[in-house]
């Protein structure tokens, strides 16, 4: 008996002494806390930063940390995305980085045309670790997708439709037509100094409306439920991301596939810095508008009054997606398995 009422003196000596320590832990600090200061070979020295999830399921990602851990594990990384979404700095970066591939330079990897890409395999002992590559329909991403090895990463530069639709239309005119590079169009069009002048008919007509070049390479094309689908069924290693972020993933990219270009500037081809002539639209009622101008006008009604949007399918899983993208810190989404859009 005096055995047992020892160790029972004991016992309440220690919850007494475990009450002071309690006590003492200041009110802003909390447990929580407490576990965080704790030495480093605790239970949770080791764990990665616990990023947060969105409402749909998918996963925020740090360029410092756990975007950085990605590139580090995936044995080879392609970069896709629409047009006008800095393909052009990404391909001419890639192309910085890892070199020519084969006939093919690794900036314009024929990812959209299957017996092309086929060819690609025989052209070089050496595979390229990093390729980057604007995608035209889904089927040459489900192609991908379905495909590639599980340890590989997917990595898709995402803009705005709407955003990209309107830097498509400016650069088709400026680069293409006003160049004389569409003749086939026989669009009329008049260099007046540093003036292209074409009619506001032509342009909506012949153009837009048609989707000529760069303005068809969008979401509509590429963001189908078979996108989604693709997703879905095969679980690949995918991050969404923002385009403008495009230098922080050079800085990433260049880390583990070129470190010798860490310290260089980030690669920025933006076409349209270079363009010296200025597009005019010449109006129904003989007036002369600056094309800027003219679409900042008709940017909220574009697409619907020339049905731009009519073979997309699943837009709504696409604007989930934006919102997460968006939501998250610096603009990176990680596909889990719980993501549903």
């Amino acid at each position: 008996f005096y055995v047992m009422f020892m160790l029972f003196l004991a016992g309440l000596a220690l919850v007494f002494v475990d009450i002071l320590t309690l006590r003492n832990i200041p009110r802003n600090q909390g447990l929580v806390s407490v576990i965080s200061d704790a030495p480093v070979n605790t239970l949770f020295s080791n764990q990665e930063e616990v990023m947060p999830l969105t409402r749909s399921g998918a996963k925020c990602l740090k360029f410092n940390q756990s975007f950085d851990n990605l590139i580090a594990s995936s044995k080879q990384v392609f970069v896709t995305m629409p047009a006008k979404a800095a393909g052009t700095s990404m391909k001419n970066f890639t192309k910085n980085c890892v070199g020519p591939f084969g006939k093919f330079d690794v900036s314009n990897i024929p990812i959209n045309n299957p017996e092309n890409l086929k060819h690609a395999l025989t052209r070089n002992y050496e595979m390229p670790s990093l390729i980057t590559a604007h995608l035209y329909t889904s089927s040459a991403f489900v192609r991908m997708v379905q495909n590639v090895p599980h340890n590989s990463l997917i990595i898709y530069m995402h803009r705005d439709e709407t955003e990209r639709l309107i830097s498509a239309i400016k650069h088709v005119v400026v680069t293409h037509l006003c160049r004389g590079k569409m003749e086939k169009l026989k669009i009329q069009f008049q260099i007046d100094g540093l003036r292209c002048i074409l009619s506001e008919r032509d342009l909506v007509d012949k153009l837009i409306e048609r989707k000529i070049n760069e303005i068809q390479f969008g979401a509509s094309a590429i963001m189908t439920c078979g996108f989604y689908d693709t997703i879905e069924t095969n679980f690949p290693r995918i991050v969404f991301i923002n385009h403008k972020q495009a230098d922080k993933v050079q800085k990433v990219l260049a880390k583990y596939h070129c470190p010798e270009l860490l310290d260089s500037e980030a690669v920025h081809e933006n076409v349209a810095k270079d363009k010296t002539i200025e597009a005019f639209l010449k109006l129904q009622n003989g007036k002369e508008v600056p094309l800027s101008d003219w679409l900042e006008k008709k940017r909220n009604m574009l697409e619907y009054t020339l049905d731009l949007r009519a073979k997309q399918t699943c837009r709504g899983k696409t604007l989930k997606m934006q919102e997460d993208l968006l939501s998250c810190g610096d603009e990176l989404l990680e596909i889990t398995r719980d993501t549903s859009f």
